[in-house]
């Protein structure tokens, strides 16, 4: 009996102690996620402008190597809309979007990414007249 009390201590002590395991790295603690707008789209209090005739748009990742989009379902790295569609290639996130509809002034979409306990939102506004 004594034998299986201490079988019994000590498989809670090394499950205790895997369990408390942790990285070096503090809980929270990750740095803010960096981009390059390489097409130098117009940025308007974090709103970022798109041309009323659509187009794809560049955005790299300086600090992550592998972003993706954290409202799809697991690790996507595709992501679309009615209107426009998104897709990581690496730290590369490409925006393509549509041709603004003649009947619509102004349409918004966000999307949002992660590089693990790490999170960014990314919103777009295409207007007429914008450019």
């Amino acid at each position: 009996m004594k034998q299986l009390s201490k079988l019994l201590i000590l498989l809670i002590v090394a499950l205790l102690g895997v369990a408390s395991c942790g990285s070096d790295e503090p809980e929270g603690k990750w740095d803010k996620m960096k981009w390059t707008n390489v097409n130098d789209l117009k940025n308007v209090q974090g709103v970022y402008i798109l041309p009323e005739e659509g187009g794809s748009f560049t955005f790299l990742c300086r600090n992550y190597d592998r972003p993706w989009f954290s409202m799809a379902v697991g690790h996507e790295t595709d992501f679309s809309g009615e209107w426009y569609s998104a897709k990581f290639e690496g730290n590369k996130m490409i925006v393509t979007v549509e041709a603004l509809p003649q009947n619509v002034e102004m349409r918004d979409f966000s999307l949002q990414v992660t590089a693990g306990d790490i999170f960014d939102t990314f919103l777009f506004r295409q207007q007429k007249g914008a450019y």
